[in-house]
């Protein structure tokens, strides 16, 4: 854990170039635009809005984001994402949850718990999915679903205009156990983006696809359709379609509060938007290569690209990028011609703006909270993991229904005293030397099989011991017979050999040469003929590549049969001589 975590609050009223270092810094000025701006553009548009909190996962974020309580509902893709946002159900705030993976069997029932605190709702994308939420159906109230739709990204969700899509709502709309809510699209592949017009076409294609989806339901239904990505709802206020009377549009996003390099490479912001960076702090210079060493590396930065090459800028020095990493090293490089030793300096703290924020924020335990000066106004403490941690949230305080799972050290557990009594906590006696063998192999494991098999305590006077053994006999067996019969099907073929090469032998000089001129004349006869047959054809017009080819086959099968006879009559020959 990162030691801060212990006194992140003494940091308070400091500059951030006194923080302990990596650190995660968010400039809190930043973060607010850039949340309002969004909001901005959904309101004008009304329609709805629902955020993601997978980027800097705080109370303190989700409640920003969600306008304290102007949008009810969020997007999560964790346990903790979900608790760590319950106290914003009590404060009257958060009324629902989208679980933001397809569903499967073993996150369902922490699902089902946190369902009994606020509403649920579920993405499926198959109808192996299906099945398995009617086979584990815990109540008669169906679960709020959203188709989820590929449009692009490859990463989840079934294809549009797909025929297994209108198998999945045809089998969704026969269950008990779902609820059609409505069509889910998520751009991802909308970072690949330089342009404008480019984000502006992909967000009109994730609402023509939905709403083309939507066509498969009756015109009747109640639907909600969420289209979104950060770099396209940079662009939303440029939707163009009209939603017909039962459909409601809403728009999700999350990195947006932050934006960082891959959304400055879109083209759709500037680095001045950027809200997190990562404090480090230069170890080292290596002036005869122009570079230098400092301490945020992989797990502070993430290995994520962008466009502009690297994995990370300096803030402030733009010619500088983070060039390399390795796990808590990373290497400061320029092609600018600046001079390592004239910008850095062993000790000197640095910021850097990292390509991926969702990913670079993960890894820290503590978020320091800046104003415009750079000083240090709040600390915020983001919920971690898959599985909830004790210290970050006691669930059960708020709502009793909900289990509670606490996660201890080994030095906790030994802490906390023993827990058997004497004769439990003893050691075990040796067990007895046995030196009859015969009487300890009644379980002897076959350990050359692929699975668990045991043989018996009597298999040392069996003539085939364990299964193993058993196969290779076999296999033994057929690779025999089936040496067997190449060698019979060679000695066949070997023997005609033979029996032809002493017919040619017992020929006379004389009639051997006979048989040679013979053969020769058969070959000049039949080109001949050939010859005149093709001068007729051409002659007439008619020779075509039919006529030629069948010409050039019958040459080919005469003299391969030429060249047959030629070699047994030369072998015959020699064997005789």
């Amino acid at each position: 854990m990162d030691y801060s975590l212990e006194n992140h609050e003494a940091y308070i009223g400091k500059h951030a170039s006194e923080l302990p270092t990596p650190s995660l810094i968010v400039n809190l000025p930043v973060l607010k635009t850039n949340v309002e701006m969004l909001h901005r553009d959904v309101e004008k548009l009304g329609i709805g809005f629902r955020p993601h909190v997978k980027t800097l996962k705080s109370l303190e974020v989700t409640r920003l984001m969600m306008a304290d309580g102007m949008y009810r509902g969020i997007i999560a893709s964790t346990i903790p994402e979900i608790q760590g946002a319950l106290p914003l159900v009590k404060e009257g705030i958060l009324e629902e949850c989208l679980y933001g993976l397809p569903v499967y069997p073993g996150i369902l029932p922490r699902l089902i718990e946190l369902r009994k605190t606020l509403r649920i709702m579920l993405m499926v994308d198959n109808e192996q999915q299906v099945e398995f939420l009617e086979e584990s159906a815990s109540s008669k109230q169906p679960w709020d679903v959203f188709i989820k739709l590929d449009v692009g990204s490859r990463r989840a969700g079934v294809e549009a205009n797909s025929a297994a899509l209108n198998r999945l709502v045809e089998r969704a709309q026969k269950s008990s156990a779902i609820s059609i809510y409505g069509f889910y699209c998520h751009a991802g592949h909308s970072y690949g983006g330089r342009s404008r017009d480019e984000a502006e076409k992909t967000l009109n294609l994730e609402v023509a696809s939905a709403l083309a989806a939507a066509k498969l339901l009756p015109s009747d239904c109640q639907l909600v359709i969420s289209v979104g990505s950060t770099p396209t709802a940079h662009v939303v206020e440029s939707l163009k379609a009209s939603m017909p009377e039962n459909i409601k549009l809403e728009l999700h996003a999350g990195n947006f509060p932050c934006n960082d390099l891959q959304q400055v490479s879109t083209g759709l912001v500037t680095e001045a938007q950027q809200s997190v960076s990562v404090a480090a702090e230069v170890c080292s210079v290596y002036p005869e290569r122009n570079e230098a060493l400092v301490n945020a590396g992989v797990i502070a930065l993430s290995r994520e690209a962008s466009a502009f090459g690297g994995f990370g800028r300096v803030v402030g020095s733009p010619a500088w990028g983070v060039v390399r990493l390795s796990q808590e090293h990373g290497i400061l490089g320029t092609s600018e011609g600046r001079k390592v030793d004239e910008d850095f300096k062993v000790g000197q703290k640095v910021q850097l703006w990292c390509n991926h924020a969702c990913i670079a924020a993960a890894a820290f335990y503590v978020y320091y909270i800046v104003d415009e000066q750079g000083i240090v106004r709040d600390t915020w403490i983001p919920w971690k993991g898959w599985i909830t941690h004790s210290q970050q949230l006691d669930s059960t305080l708020l709502f009793p229904s909900l289990p509670r799972l606490n996660i201890m050290s080994y030095a906790d557990v030994a802490a906390s005293g023993p827990k058997q009594s004497p004769e439990e906590a003893a050691a075990p006696q040796p067990p007895q030397v046995i030196t009859d063998e015969s009487a300890s192999t009644a379980s002897l494991v076959d350990v050359d099989m692929p699975s668990v098999h045991t043989v018996p305590n009597d298999f040392l006077e069996q003539e085939i011991k364990t299964e193993t053994q058993a196969a290779r006999i076999e296999l033994e067996e057929e690779a025999r017979e089936e040496k067997r019969k190449r060698d019979e099907a060679a000695a066949k073929a070997k023997r005609a050999d033979n029996w032809l090469i002493q017919q040619f032998s017992r020929l006379s000089d004389g009639s051997a040469t006979g048989l040679v001129i013979a053969n020769f004349a058969t070959v000049v006869g039949l080109g001949a003929y050939l010859g005149y047959k093709g001068w007729g054809l051409y002659e007439k017009g008619k020779l075509d590549w039919k006529a030629v080819t069948l010409g050039a086959s019958i040459l080919a099968g005469v003299t391969a049969a030429e060249g047959a006879v030629g070699r047994y009559l030369y072998k015959g020959k020699k064997g005789g001589s």
